[in-house]
């Protein structure tokens, strides 16, 4: 062996404990397409772009590369700086990421690399340990890298406010929110007649004034006997109109009565709704800012369109406080379907990050950003669909306090 030779094998010796170190540190080998963040000087690349896993009996360059909307991980192998058939090669690589199980990925042939039987999932923020098997020889190497992710103190985290939640199985209700207006039900309106043609005596009450069923509403004297009676209060209820004043012949309706105890929403539903709805769906009903909200269920649908291609649906509410006045402007959103989701997140925890879908987990002070793929979502919850496993710790408040956090540090997607 000459003297050439054996300086170079020497220092391939001395020189791997110093990359793989370097390499558990290093934030700039990752997809192709993206933007170049900053790079480490010390990282060793392949020819193809790559990281490169080095040892003096054989090399392995792994590179992440998008492809037909995945992620795979190519991997090119070199034995003294030549391609080899890789056929020959076997690899296995076990992936840790933070606050997840292991995962064990595969790959197969295909052209002069190994690819990855499966996607791998952003963030590129893990620890891999690479079992290699090349004709009889069995070789193990360890690459670490880092992104999206931040670490704050305790004390950090309470000034922040930021408030953390467990990510689980649960039911998802898909909605449809439709524009209605309160009106009084058909029954709960009386029109107060006088029995007996008359002149009106005296009228004991006015209009907004609240009245119990048997109150004395009016007197008339008949016209006929010109004997006195005594006009009563049917209901319980509110005066709404008043037609005739004292003095005046009573002939027709003397005023109107309404019990607002229970009331409909007159809901206006278009075609595409229409067909979503069901009678009994639950609904909530609330007022244009928020005031209060009240739980309904669906109980008539018109069976015919009006002319402006709307429906009319109804819903019953209790309204003991007489809160929701006829006339008044209200939204509801009606329970369409229910969605049992495998991982739900609340609604709030989900940020668009580097023009995805994302929410933060956390594990002790470590923070990390988590691209998600969403599903059936609500005002308050979101079915996670992939990119957050179950149990995981995510931030539910204050989320942009880590964003923000990340992007400042320029570990959003450093490559």
């Amino acid at each position: 062996m000459n003297k050439t030779l054996i300086a170079l094998l020497i220092t391939q010796l001395l020189t791997l404990p110093f990359l793989s170190s370097m390499a558990m540190a290093s934030a700039n080998h990752h997809v192709e397409g993206h933007e170049e963040g900053h790079k480490d000087e010390h990282t060793q690349k392949g020819p193809h772009g790559g990281f490169l896993l080095t040892n003096n009996a054989l090399d392995l360059e792994l590179k992440l590369t998008q492809f037909a909307g995945n992620t795979e991980l190519r991997i090119y192998g070199f034995k003294n700086n030549k391609t080899f058939d890789i056929n020959q090669l076997d690899v296995t690589i076990n992936v840790q990421r933070l606050s997840e199980a292991p995962q064990l990925i595969r790959f197969k042939a295909e052209d002069d690399y190994l690819v990855s039987t499966v996607s791998v999932n952003e963030p590129h923020s893990f620890k891999l340990d690479v079992m290699a098997r090349y004709k009889d020889a069995e070789i193990n190497y360890h690459y670490e890298q880092e992104e999206g992710r931040t670490t704050l103190s305790e004390k950090a985290i309470e000034r922040a406010g930021i408030k953390t939640d467990i990510a689980k199985a649960g039911s998802v209700e898909l909605t449809d929110t439709l524009f209605g207006v309160i009106a009084p039900t058909a029954q709960s309106t009386v029109e107060v007649m006088a029995p007996y043609t008359g002149l009106v005596n005296d009228i004991f009450v006015s209009i907004g004034q609240n009245v119990k069923k048997g109150d004395k509403l009016a007197s008339i004297t008949n016209r006929e006997t010109l004997q006195n009676y005594t006009i009563k209060s049917p209901i319980t209820g509110v005066i709404t109109e008043q037609y005739l004043k004292r003095g005046e012949l009573a002939s027709s309706a003397l005023m109107q009565i309404v019990n607002l105890e229970t009331v409909w929403v007159e809901l206006s539903a278009f075609p595409d709704n229409i067909e979503k709805l069901a009678i009994g769906q639950s609904a909530t009903v609330y007022d244009l800012h928020h005031h209060l909200n009240a739980q309904g269920e669906v109980f008539y649908i018109a069976p015919m369109m009006s002319g402006g291609h709307i429906a009319r649906a109804r819903i019953e509410l209790k309204n003991p406080d007489g809160h929701w006045r006829p006339g008044m402007h209200v939204n509801s959103d009606i329970s369409t379907a229910k969605v049992d989701a495998a991982v739900r997140v609340k609604a709030i925890a989900v940020q668009e990050f580097n023009g995805k879908p994302s929410v933060f987990i956390k594990s002790g002070n470590v923070f990390e950003v988590r691209p998600v793929k969403l599903g059936a979502k609500n005002s308050e919850w979101v079915e996670v669909l992939e990119g957050l496993s179950p149990t995981s710790e995510y931030v539910t408040e204050n989320s942009y306090v880590i964003k923000a956090d990340i992007l400042k540090s320029g570990a959003s997607h450093s490559h």
